[in-house]
């Protein structure tokens, strides 16, 4: 389940490791896939209770609409990716560019 707060504040600082962020997410949780899916670009919440904000959205290479999010804040900031399921609905996606994209 999701917790969705808005007003959460993430600032910058360097991203973490792909794959250590992904062990970082809960296995079977749809947190991540439920703030994709409800936020508007820019906005902020929580995801699991860390500071969550929808950074941007592109086209994967299959054509799936995926969505950035940053998770945390300050130094412990990191990319976290959702991408659309043909079910309509969101799920976590392995990051494949390390670093920030902006």
């Amino acid at each position: 389940m999701s917790s969705l707060v808005p007003g959460a504040s993430a600032g910058s600082g360097p991203i973490a490791d792909p794959a250590a962020q992904m062990a970082s997410l809960p296995r079977g949780s749809d947190a991540l896939g439920d703030f994709a899916a409800s936020a508007a670009p820019g906005q902020t919440g929580t995801v699991n209770g860390e500071s969550a904000r929808y950074t941007r959205s592109y086209n994967a290479a299959s054509g799936r609409e995926c969505r950035e999010i940053t998770l945390g804040y300050g130094g412990n900031e990191r990319v976290a990716v959702a991408c659309r399921r043909p079910d309509g609905t969101f799920a976590a996606s392995r990051p494949l560019l390390r670093g920030s994209l902006r």
